[in-house]
């Protein structure tokens, strides 16, 4: 038996679960009591009227919680949420440029679990998934975008924190969102919004309608159009430069070249002679070799304190051995953030609609959806990459090596005197080199998705039945502009005129981590630029029958209340990739003939994918008094349970059966106990499952070909590395358990105490490169090799080949195992002599993050210390995550909200707790550490009365989100912030105007 089993038992046997924090009330609380004419069924249980849901472990965030973040945004929305883990799909992040879900994205991820491990639901049904992709822990992951919902339309989120697939299936690992947009408004209204921060403004317009017909029916509409202007790396002082070195002077990490982020790749370009054996070249009668192991670069004449290792050319350069390495070459990197946005421009537009109307016995429902988003950023160009060479011909009429003559003319820019270099030339291979002249790269990301919803509900007997059937389309088109054809650069580099491409030109000499003062010709540089788009495109569509009945039959406590259902799903992905990135346009290098499977300079090859599946299921829930008031049992007022089991089956990989059973046990008035434990488990996505090997290359210690091949010295080397999906997933099934308290000393004051664990095994990763690497070492030191190291045939002396590339498929690695604990205080006082307030304090507190290490990393762990694998090798080891990059060990979110008659106000306060930076070095054992982070949003509004003539209905609302204008802690970013804990815009301040009719 399992920890967290043995541990469900001894809670389960207590009968205790989770309690119920709130954001502005708990389920049953305030807003539902004001709500009475209309049943409400909380996120977490499919029974209508059921008591077993009113304790379930939810938090529900109200309209007046909503108005307090100042957002129209959904992800500055779910931010706020204590126990939301850290955004992966944000702007903010630099890594993976097209291979990024770029554009209007924003992901939510309960728990930091891990992107994907939260279902989120619209009125209670799956909400369809952002087409585009991103990796954590090496592996594509996807997740339903908050930006595209209807924030101005919505009602109350309801953010269920706790496991629960066994009621809603794949996904729910650690928790469910349910977004319930509003139904129920009649009138009309509309708003304006204007709202500005140092750098950027944001404008958004919205109309909502709801009016009944005659016959009964409810319909309502809601649609916004927000524009923001874009935020540059340069309006921020942290963002301006990827050097954040001077900030530290004075600090143990002054000297840790972790904080500068600025690239080898620029216009000082370092270049290797492609002859074999690399010739010792020098110039008349100098002894100094120009290259080291065929290594050169440019610099200016004036940063040249070691001398130059050939005579002055251009007048003011020198060509100087060996790469842009060491304290004197630094300056000579490349800053990128001036050339990127922090926050692109964006025009979004949000629509929703609704409709019930009655047909004689039954309701017929709707829902229509249209979201559309263009965000259009800006960043630097890129550089050429190892998995695709570029080499520079002889022909180039720049090339300092290049021949003698061209077409019988003196070659004016071969270097005078060269010794060791033939009257041919020699071809130069690209080492390090950015055409930063050719301007930054911009990307246009539209997004467009629908959602269509067509039910019909009605009651048989004591049953209430309910069915819809859904469809849901989502399209991505990322469109980057000014992008480099590697084809097409080769071939402008391959011109012996003055019109060819010259890379050796330099960069700015004012100052050398910024621009080119020295551009090539707009002719030459508009030869070789190209457009490229990414698009992406998912769909769902469902089917679901459910049943439900609050009092089946009876039990000496109570009726038991029942639930049961089945639903249908399909899902697509496609990712259509330009031609020149999913291999049907490739690039041949000139120079070698070798052929590359992507022509996009910096971009690696990314085949096509596309992929459906179908998911079928049934599930059933029971709600079962035990004990009521009525029996009248000393401590034990009641005693009731939730018992749910679902079964769901997968085209591709089959059936996966989940339970849940939870307990809710009030023991007198105002104090409760409750517990719950459940099976839970998330389904490889399709790209998980059926992407072809994408490339990568990357520098890796080939410890195998060092140890085993005679006088190999163990340096890094490029190595292709091939991820490709895996059909043989499983999926990462878990089992979730909550236990806590809830005390309610009067009906107004509400405390909390909960405690929370999720274990999960199978989570989908990578081994890595290195470490398939390693492990060819260990099988070869036991007579075998590890297969998905492939190899070329040893050469010379070899005893084991170059690696040709490293196969790393996804597959299900260790166990993962977090605890925490939440706490809540809601506190509700109406009608006082000075108004009505609402305090509510929210905190979550991480008590254990593990990531266990796989099968083959155990392995390598146990050789590693036994000295079997040799000196020098270091082997990455998860161990804990609390405190690390986005990991806070505790948030709090607390919200005070104030009415006294049209005069209206809100005050949120959220705190983020310290983090340590893993990209840093070591210092007394520490990373460097970013401090907590406490920002403060606020509104006050004033609302005219009906009797207040053309003012009446008239709303004005004034209000800030980070009132302080906190700025966020330095981190060893290329933008100096975190981007997926901390935000970088700063002061907001808004102004709304909304008229009702």
């Amino acid at each position: 038996m399992s920890k967290i089993s043995m541990r469900a038992g001894l809670f389960i046997g207590c009968s205790i679960i989770v309690a119920t924090p709130s954001f502005a009330q708990t389920a049953g609380q305030p807003e539902a009591e004001a709500e009475s004419t209309e049943a409400i069924v909380v996120v977490g249980s499919r029974i209508e009227g059921s008591k077993i849901a009113e304790t379930l472990p939810v938090s529900v965030l109200s309209e007046d919680r909503i108005a307090a973040t100042g957002s129209v945004s959904g992800d500055d929305l779910f931010r706020s949420i204590p126990q939301a883990g850290d955004v992966q799909f944000q702007e903010a992040r630099t890594t993976g440029n097209l291979n990024d879900a770029r554009g209007d994205n924003a992901s939510i991820n309960l728990r930091s679990v891990g992107t994907g491990n939260t279902l989120v639901l619209v009125n209670g049904r799956r909400m369809i998934l952002t087409p585009g992709t991103q990796t954590e822990n090496f592996v594509p992951v996807q997740t339903a975008n908050t930006n595209s919902l209807p924030v101005g339309a919505t009602r109350r989120i309801e953010v269920l924190r706790d496991g629960a697939a066994a009621v809603y299936g794949a996904d729910a690992v650690a928790g469910v969102v349910n977004v319930v947009t509003d139904d129920r408004y009649e009138g009309l209204r509309f708003d304006t919004r204007y709202g500005s921060a140092d750098g950027t403004n944001e404008k958004t317009g919205a109309i909502k309608a709801g009016f009944k017909t005659k016959s009964g029916g409810r319909f309502t509409f809601f649609g916004s159009l927000t524009k923001r202007t874009p935020l540059f790396a340069s309006e921020r002082p942290f963002s301006a430069s990827e050097n954040h070195m001077p900030k530290l002077v004075g600090t143990p990490w002054e000297t840790d070249t972790g904080f500068d982020n600025r690239s080898t790749s620029s216009p000082w370009g370092a270049f290797t002679v492609t002859a074999v054996p690399s010739p010792t070249i020098r110039q008349g009668t100098s002894t100094t070799a120009l290259t080291t192991s065929g290594v050169f670069h440019i610099e200016p004449i004036a940063n040249t304190a070691a001398g130059c290792s050939s005579a002055v050319f251009n007048g003011n350069l020198c060509l100087r051995s060996g790469g842009i390495t060491g304290a004197t070459s630094r300056v000579l990197r490349y800053d990128e953030n001036p050339d990127r946005t922090i926050r692109g421009g964006l025009d979004r537009i949000n629509l929703f609609s609704t409709f019930r109307q009655d047909i004689g016995s039954v309701e017929l429902f709707g829902e229509l959806g249209y979201y559309n988003a263009k965000l259009e950023g800006q960043r630097e160009q890129s550089a050429p990459i190892s998995s695709a060479v570029i080499t520079i011909p002889t022909t180039n009429y720049y090339n300092p090596f290049g021949p003698t003559t061209f077409n019988g003319v003196t070659n004016p820019n071969r270097l005078a005197g060269l010794v060791g270099v033939p009257t041919t030339g020699l071809a130069l291979r690209i080492t390090n080199y950015r055409p930063v002249d050719t301007g930054p790269r911009t990307f246009v990301v539209t997004d467009d998705s629908i959602r269509s919803l067509i039910g019909v509900r009605g009651e048989w007997g004591n049953f209430k039945w309910d069915s819809a059937a859904s469809y849901s389309w989502a399209r991505t088109d990322d469109h980057t502009k000014n992008a480099v054809s590697n084809t097409l650069f080769q071939a402008a580099l391959a011109r012996s005129t003055p019109d060819a491409y010259n890379p050796f030109n330099g960069g700015n000499q004012l100052n050398y981590s910024l621009g080119d003062g020295t551009p090539n010709s707009a002719a030459t540089i508009q030869s070789f630029l190209v457009d490229v788009h990414r698009i992406s495109t998912t769909s769902l569509g469902t089917w679901d029958f459910r049943i439900s009945n609050s009092d089946i039959f009876s039990l000496p406590a109570g009726g038991v209340g029942f639930a049961s259902g089945l639903e249908a799903r399909r899902e697509t992905y496609s990712d259509n990739r330009d031609n020149r990135l999913d291999g049907t346009t490739t690039y041949t290098d000139s120079v070698s003939g070798i052929r590359y499977g992507t022509d996009i300079m910096g971009a690696s090859p990314s085949p096509d994918v596309k992929a459906r599946r179908t998911v079928v299921s049934a599930y059933a829930e029971l709600a079962v008094p035990l004990i009521s008031d009525d029996m009248e049992i000393p401590l034990i007022q009641s005693i009731d349970l939730q018992v749910a089991a679902r079964d769901e089956h997968y085209s591709d990989f089959g059936n996966v059966f989940k339970t849940k059973v939870a307990g809710a046990w009030t023991v007198i008035d105002g104090i409760k106990l409750r517990s719950a434990w459940s099976q839970n488990f998330r389904a490889p996505n399709l790209a998980q499952f059926y992407s072809a090997g994408t490339q990568v290359a990357n520098t890796r210690t080939d410890f195998a070909a060092c140890r085993l091949n005679p006088l190999t010295t163990c340096s890094g080397i490029s190595t292709l590395e091939v991820r490709s999906g895996n059909q043989n997933l499983t999926p990462e099934n878990g089992e979730t358990l909550s236990a806590g308290l809830i005390v309610q000393p009067f009906r107004n004051l509400t405390f909390t105490a909960d405690y929370w664990s999720l274990r999960s095994k199978g989570v989908i990763g990578l081994q890595g490169a290195q470490n398939q690497i390693l492990f060819d070492l260990l099988e070869r030191q036991n007579g075998r090799s590890n297969p998905n190291v492939v190899r070329l045939a040893p050469v010379g002396t070899q005893v084991i080949g170059t690696i040709d590339y490293v196969q790393d498929d996804y597959f299900n690695l260790g166990l993962r195992e977090l605890e925490g604990l939440d706490f809540g205080v809601n506190y509700d006082v109406r009608n006082t002599l000075i108004g009505s307030f609402n305090i509510d304090i929210n905190a979550s507190k991480l008590l254990t993050y593990e990531q266990s290490a796989s099968e083959l990393q155990a392995k390598l762990i146990a050789a590693n210390a036994a000295g079997t694998l040799g000196t020098g090798v270091t082997i990455t080891q998860a161990g804990s995550q609390i405190q690390v990059n986005g990991n806070p060990e505790w948030r709090l979110s607390g919200n005070l909200t104030w009415k006294s008659g049209p005069v209206s106000a809100g005050l949120l306060v959220n705190y983020v707790g310290a983090v340590f930076d893993t990209g840093t070095i070591k210092v007394a054992d520490q990373f460097f550490k970013l401090p907590s982070v406490t920002t403060v949003n606020t509104y006050v509004q004033y609302r005219a009365g009906d009797d207040q003539g053309a003012f009446s209905g008239t709303r004005f609302r004034v209000g800030a989100r980070n009132l302080f204008d906190k700025q966020p802690p330095l981190a060893s970013t290329n933008y100096g912030f975190l981007g997926s804990l901390h935000d970088a815009v700063g002061r907001f301040v808004y102004f709304e105007l909304s008229k009702e009719f």
